[in-house]
C-alpha cells in the first residue's frame, strides 16, 4: 500500500480575489486591506475589512475591488482633523446654524451632546459604519425614557435625519468613502405610535364654553385668550403684536415678527446668555394679514379703551402692564398657570399653544377648507395641517358628509324628474 501524505494548507497562502488576508490575534478576526483610493495628496487610501472567516473577508474584498473596477478609485480629503465630533459641529456650525430657528437650534445642539457626541465622538468619521450607526438607534428605540419605552418617533427621525445630513456634506468633501446612512433603519416597530408625539391638541368640546365664561372676568387674559383663540397666532407672534399690525377701520390683523430667542454658547457649546428680541417670523408664510371676527374686534377695543384708562403706554398690543415693555414668554405662561390653578383647570394639558391649536381644530370641526386653515395659521404646506389636525374628524363630521351627499342626490333626482 502506498504512502499517503496529507498536504495542510499554509496560513501563508491565499485563494483568488483574497488579497493579503490574515489572522490578527489582537483583533481576534480575519482582517485584510483593500486600496479604494487615493487622497488629495496622491497617498494611497486603504479600507479595512474584518470578519470571522477568511472566506467572509474575501468575498468583501472581492466586492470592494469589483467597485474599484466600475468606478475607479476615489479621491479622499487628506486633512489631518477628521474625528467625527470635530467634522459634524463644523459642518453644523457652518451650514446648518444659518438655516435653523434659534430655539431648533438649541435642541440640535442638545441632541448632539447628549446623544451622538458620546456614542460616536472618539472615532474618526471614516471609522463609523452601518453596524455602529445601527445599534445606536436600536438602542433609541428600546431605552427607557421617562414612562415609556425608546424615544419618540419624531425625536428619532429628526436625529437620523441630522447624521444623514452630515455624512452626505462628508461624502462630498471626501471625508469619507461612502454613506453609511443609507441602510439604517430607524422606524420603531415596537410599541404603538404615541398620538401626542405629532398630533396638535385643542380644548375639549365640553369646557370650552366654561373657559370662555371664566376668562371673561379677567382683564388682562381676556384680550390675550380671545384674541389667540379666534385668530390663530402663535404666541411668539402675539407677543410682538403692535397697534400698528391692527387696522380697526378694515378689521384686519396682520403679522410680521414673532418672539425671537437668542442663546449664546462658548466654545464647548454650553449656554452662555440667553435673552429675546423681535425678530422674524417662523417661516415666509408665517408673514399674514387675516381678517378680525366681531368677537376680536370687540375685544381689542376694549382692551386698547382699559390701557388707556390706566397708564399704560406701549407699541405692544399686550404689554407688561407694569412697565409697558414687551411681554416676556415666561411672563404669559405664568399669567396663564395662575388662571389655571385658579379654577381648577391644571389638568387640561392647556397651553399658550392649545389656543391656537383650538382655532384650527374649531375652523375644520366647522369643515371649512383646510387650504384657507393653512393660510391663517401661516403654515408652509397644507399637509401640515391635515396632518397636525387629522384626529379631529369624528363621526359627526362623517355624518354631516353623508347628508350633504344625500342632499345632493336628492337634488340631482329630482331635477331628472322634472
Amino acid at each position: 500500500m502506498p504512502h499517503t501524505r496529507v498536504m495542510k494548507p499554509k496560513s501563508g497562502r491565499r485563494g483568488n480575489n483574497e488579497g493579503s488576508i490574515y489572522y490578527r490575534k489582537d483583533m481576534e478576526c480575519w482582517y485584510a486591506l483593500v486600496t479604494v483610493g487615493y487622497s488629495t495628496e496622491g497617498k494611497p487610501v486603504r479600507k479595512a475589512v474584518r470578519g470571522d472567516s477568511r472566506q467572509m473577508v474575501a468575498a468583501q474584498v472581492a466586492e470592494l475591488t469589483s467597485g474599484v473596477f466600475k468606478t475607479g478609485h476615489i479621491t479622499v480629503s487628506s486633512r489631518d482633523d477628521t474625528n467625527f465630533i470635530s467634522l459634524f459641529k463644523e459642518w453644523y456650525e457652518l451650514v446648518k446654524v444659518p438655516n435653523v430657528l434659534d430655539v431648533t437650534d438649541e435642541k440640535y445642539r442638545s441632541m448632539m451632546m447628549k446623544h451622538i457626541f458620546p456614542a460616536f465622538g472618539k472615532l474618526d468619521v471614516k471609522d463609523v459604519d452601518y453596524k455602529q450607526l445601527q445599534k445606536f438607534f436600536n438602542r433609541m428605540k428600546t431605552v427607557k425614557v421617562k414612562n415609556r419605552v425608546g424615544y419618540s418617533q419624531d425625536f428619532i427621525n429628526k436625529t437620523k435625519k441630522l447624521i444623514d445630513n452630515f455624512f452626505k456634506h462628508a461624502l462630498k468633501r471626501h471625508y469619507v468613502l461612502t454613506n453609511p446612512m443609507e441602510d439604517v433603519d430607524a422606524k420603531k416597530v415596537t410599541a404603538e405610535k404615541d398620538e401626542s408625539d405629532d398630533k396638535a391638541q385643542a380644548l375639549r368640546p365640553e369646557i370650552r364654553a366654561l373657559i370662555l365664561e371664566f376668562v371673561e372676568a379677567n382683564p388682562l387674559l381676556n384680550p390675550i385668550f380671545i384674541t389667540s383663540t379666534f385668530t390663530g397666532l402663535r404666541p411668539q407672534e402675539v407677543i410682538t403684536l403692535t397697534w400698528k399690525n391692527i387696522n380697526f377701520i378694515r378689521r384686519t390683523i396682520s403679522v410680521k415678527t414673532a418672539l425671537k430667542r437668542l442663546v449664546e454658547f462658548d466654545d464647548d457649546w454650553k449656554v452662555v446668555s440667553r435673552g429675546v428680541m423681535v425678530g422674524s417670523t417662523k417661516t415666509k408664510k408665517s408673514v399674514r394679514t387675516g381678517k378680525m371676527s366681531a368677537a376680536v374686534v370687540d375685544v381689542l377695543l376694549e382692551w386698547k379703551q382699559y390701557c388707556q384708562q390706566n397708564g399704560i403706554i406701549s407699541e405692544f398690543v399686550f404689554p407688561n402692564s407694569k412697565n409697558g415693555k414687551m411681554r416676556t414668554y415666561s411672563g404669559l405662561r405664568s399669567l396663564l398657570r395662575r388662571f389655571l390653578d385658579k379654577h381648577n383647570l391644571q389638568d387640561e394639558g392647556i397651553t399658550l399653544k392649545t389656543l391656537r391649536h383650538t382655532f384650527a381644530t374649531v375652523l375644520l370641526e366647522q369643515r371649512e377648507n383646510p387650504k384657507i386653515v393653512m393660510e391663517l395659521m401661516g403654515h408652509s404646506k397644507v399637509k401640515t395641517t391635515l396632518d397636525m389636525y387629522s384626529h379631529i374628524v369624528d363621526d359627526a363630521v362623517y355624518e354631516k358628509t353623508v347628508q350633504t351627499l344625500d342632499g345632493v342626490y336628492n337634488s340631482l333626482t329630482r331635477n331628472e324628474e322634472s
